[in-house]
């Protein structure tokens, strides 16, 4: 008889809620079908070589391979491709990177950096995807206000939806993530907010904070 199957290691994440802070409502992806949020996969060369390391400890990302700056880039990333908003700075030190292709390659040029600062930590948690995809999201919130005109063409379906909060709890209820929907609304609105870790024990939400 065969051992059984391992569970599926749970990959790498980085989300973002982008949250109007005058009207209360939250930007979500419009393609038809677009996961809960906007987030992306996480890798080491996502992190740009360029400003300062934002201050977010290993223990609260529950990771030491990959670099906090590796996580809020490419929450700004997915903002600029599944939303259609960028979220960017002026780079005030010397920009060494390597030639590139991708947003922030070109926003380099421009004499921009990733607005890592504006970011807010939320937390992380589990989020599993029909199909059997399993990912460790850590989540970040930004106000909308923080978004600068785009000086470069976004991916085919980079457009917001613009939800209220309730409709937003309906779309993240069965995804686990609603416990982050009042904190990232707090967040925005320049609450200081402590991270959380939500996980799903016997079928319950439990939040733990960080």
């Amino acid at each position: 008889m065969s051992a059984p199957r391992q569970k599926q290691r749970a990959r790498p994440a980085a989300g973002i809620f982008v949250v109007d802070s005058a009207t209360g409502r939250f930007a979500l992806p419009a393609v038809p079908d677009a996961l809960p949020l906007a987030f992306s996969p996480v890798s080491a060369r996502a992190a740009v070589n360029v400003g300062d390391d934002p201050d977010i400890s290993s223990r609260a990302l529950g990771v030491r391979s990959l670099p906090a700056r590796a996580f809020t880039d490419t929450a700004l990333s997915a903002a600029h491709a599944q939303l259609g908003v960028l979220f960017a700075s002026p780079a005030h030190h010397a920009v060494a990177l390597t030639p590139q292709p991708g947003l922030w390659g070109r926003a380099a040029r421009h004499g921009l950096a990733p607005d890592r600062h504006s970011l807010i930590y939320l937390g992380r948690s589990m989020l599993a995807l029909p199909g059997g995809g399993r990912w460790h999201v850590r989540l970040f919130a930004i106000a909308a206000s923080r978004a600068v005109q785009a000086l470069f063409p976004v991916a085919p379906g980079g457009r917001a939806i613009w939800v209220e909060e309730e409709a937003l709890e309906a779309r993240l209820g069965l995804a686990g993530l609603a416990p982050f929907i009042p904190l990232a609304r707090a967040a925005a609105s320049g609450v200081i907010i402590r991270p959380m870790h939500v996980r799903k024990l016997a079928g319950r939400l439990l939040t733990t904070r960080l």
